[in-house]
């Protein structure tokens, strides 16, 4: 299933253009993070740096630069959820799905939390729905 990936929504604004890794297999929305300083998909429980504002390609490493924006705590973005909203999920934290092109919060996910829903963007009970998230400190790689 492919998602919306995370989007800005509000707060601190940067974006910055770092070289991509050759096996970055990303799409716009995606969470990505720096390797060597160079950009790639994030996979697992890395150190979130921000969302890719460009599609990922084959390139060979160092060629393309990718745009990103840069997340800070304070920067909050909309994502889908992986199952039905809930008004009980506002306030808390969650892990996210880190599958390439699907990346959504997983609101079965409460180890390894990268991010906190803060409000509904659909109603209550809405399937796959969207939620305004703030990502934790503890999950940004920051600056």
């Amino acid at each position: 299933m492919t998602t919306m990936g995370f989007k800005y929504h509000s707060g601190p604004s940067r974006v910055i253009e770092a070289l991509e890794m050759n096996t970055s297999a990303f799409v716009v929305g995606d969470l990505v993070y720096l390797d060597e300083g160079l950009v790639t998909v994030c996979s697992s429980n890395e150190k979130i740096y921000g969302v890719a504002l460009r599609d990922g390609s084959t390139a060979a490493t160092g060629v393309r630069y990718i745009p990103i924006q840069v997340i800070t705590p304070n920067t909050y973005f909309i994502a889908e959820v992986d199952t039905t909203t809930a008004t009980t999920d506002v306030g808390s934290a969650f892990r996210v799905n880190f599958t390439s092109a699907s990346q959504s919060v997983d609101i079965a996910g409460t180890t390894t939390t990268a991010v906190r829903i803060e409000s509904l963007v659909d109603a209550h009970g809405t399937a796959t729905g969207r939620v305004v998230v703030r990502f934790r400190d503890a999950a940004l790689l920051g600056d």
